[in-house]
């Protein structure tokens, strides 16, 4: 059997539970073994960064994706003097100068969970927190323009693809104009690690055509 490493990136990694899946994976094809190595992630909340060094055993970089509109909207308020909008430089350092063969994305979904009334997710805080998704998939696709990630795994909550459908379109089109091919799909949790509880997540797959010319297939 002959290993090939596949290095995985995260953007909004939060505390390392998708970035520690990756890892444990063992993909095979014939005789070749995925070897998955992940290069970093970034997150917005420091204790979630410190968290994620310790189970997955990589650095995380502290960073806010929000641009300025989007941090004032959201917080109501101007940010501090110090502040400053992330740039796709700042991705590739977080990820340690290394490019991605897959980046694995899961953005704040609370502007689409069914838990916010649709009241509540139409106010400026929640659009602009609903918009750092569109964000982070640009910086993410900019920051490898010149040599992109064989795939882009999107995950969020179901209802995404309909209360958030004009944005999801959004973030297609801007994929497909990277030169990926874009699947919707679903999936349940609970039925693929085996918990006690249903929890469906929706899921957005691109490949990028020139890379992986072949279609996807799931098991």
């Amino acid at each position: 059997m002959t290993d090939i490493e596949i290095r995985h990136f995260h953007m909004f990694g939060a505390i390392g539970g998708g970035a520690k899946g990756f890892n444990k994976a063992r993909p095979r094809a014939g005789g070749l073994v995925g070897k998955m190595r992940c290069i970093g992630s970034v997150d917005v909340d420091a204790a979630a960064c410190h968290d994620f060094r310790n189970i997955v055993g990589v650095g995380a970089t502290v960073l806010d994706l929000f641009d300025r509109e989007q941090y004032t909207a959201f917080h109501g308020k101007p940010p501090p003097a110090d502040w400053r909008e992330a740039t796709p430089q700042d991705i590739q350092r977080a990820a340690g100068g290394e490019r991605p063969h897959i980046v694995f994305l899961s953005a704040p979904c609370k502007g689409f969970s069914g838990l916010l009334s649709e009241t509540k997710s139409k106010t400026a805080k929640y659009q602009a927190l609903n918009r750092l998704t569109l964000r982070g998939v640009w910086l993410m696709l900019e920051a490898w323009a010149d040599d992109p990630p064989e795939l882009v795994l999107f995950e969020n909550v179901p209802r995404l693809a309909t209360r958030g459908r004009a944005l999801l379109d959004q973030i297609t089109a801007m994929l497909r104009s990277y030169g990926y091919a874009t699947a919707e799909t679903t999936h349940d949790c609970g039925e693929i690690g085996g918990l006690a509880q249903s929890r469906k997540r929706f899921l957005l797959v691109a490949r990028h055509l020139e890379k992986v010319p072949p279609f996807l297939y799931e098991p």
